[in-house]
């Protein structure tokens, strides 16, 4: 009988792909607990459905309560009336052809504008607070390599900017995760770091690394995950940037080397990057 595939701890951007059961909280609930966090997050199309949504309901809610309440609304003869007019007031619109015409519906209106201001003031502060979250737009080479280089094993990946701005105080952390059998036979997940270093690519395979030792077979029957975190500092927003990308065993290739993407121009002698093989390699002779 065939083995089933072993599934992926990380994808290529180093999210967890894991799948989560067990918690208390649904997405209803998570919203309700942890609003912020899950605004923030949250894909831009979840959010435009969200508020949309939110806007559509609110004004079903108070046409309803002034049609059960039979408002007077001059002009209005009808539900959806009451739900045109209900929109002008939470938008603060006011065409004056619909406008309250007694206590109920002057009541209406004002609970409903201060909902209005509320409801706006958290719409535009979570569109502020997302397009004013930085983040790194860092190229990463779609796999790594692990061959010798200057005498040693060394493991290799290629990171690069892809803004013209600069990034300074730029770090990189690497991490390996991997599966380890303890001495009783249980099965535990390991994180083990790498390395720490400023703007670098290689990492020598010595007797202190956690890959010292390790074949190919050996990553694979592992489950090893190499995760790369970024961080540096953007010199024109003067905020801090990060980023994360993984390799999974089958990402790495073995005795291996770049293909050069710094290049001379043959017509003007300029050196210069060309990123069109940046993620090639070549087998070493």
């Amino acid at each position: 009988m065939a083995s089933k595939t072993r599934q992926q701890i990380f994808d290529a951007r180093g999210r967890v792909l894991l799948e989560r059961r067990g918690l208390p909280q649904a997405r209803g609930s998570a919203l309700a607990n942890d609003a912020y966090h899950f605004l923030r997050t949250t894909s831009w199309t979840v959010i435009l459905l969200l508020f949309a949504g939110a806007f559509i309901g609110s004004n079903i809610v108070f046409a309803v309560i002034l049609w059960l309440g039979h408002a007077d609304v001059t002009n209005g003869h009808g539900f959806l009336d009451y739900f045109w007019f209900s929109v002008q007031t939470l938008a603060t619109i006011g065409y004056g052809y619909l406008a309250p015409n007694d206590t109920f519906s002057n009541v209406i209106v004002t609970v409903e504008s201060f909902f209005g201001i509320a409801l706006t003031a958290l719409v535009t502060g979570v569109f502020f607070a997302r397009f004013s979250t930085t983040s790194a737009r860092v190229l990463f080479s779609q796999t790594a390599i692990i061959a010798d280089y200057e005498g040693q094993r060394t493991l290799m990946f290629r990171m690069a900017n892809e803004r013209s701005t600069a990034i300074v105080e730029a770090t990189v952390h690497v991490y390996i995760s991997r599966d380890e059998h303890l001495s009783d036979g249980e099965r535990v997940r390991r994180i083990s770091p790498i390395f720490f270093m400023s703007w670098t690519t290689y990492h020598t395979i010595d007797a202190t690394s956690p890959l010292w030792g390790k074949s190919a077979a050996d990553l694979k029957a592992d489950g090893t995950n190499i995760i790369i975190t970024f961080t540096g500092i953007d010199d024109r927003l003067a905020s801090t940037v990060h980023t994360r990308y993984a390799y999974n065993e089958q990402d790495i290739r073995w005795d291996h080397r770049f293909a050069d993407v710094l290049k001379t121009d043959s017509e003007t002698g300029k050196r210069y990057l060309d990123f069109e093989p940046f993620h090639d390699t070549e087998a070493l002779g």
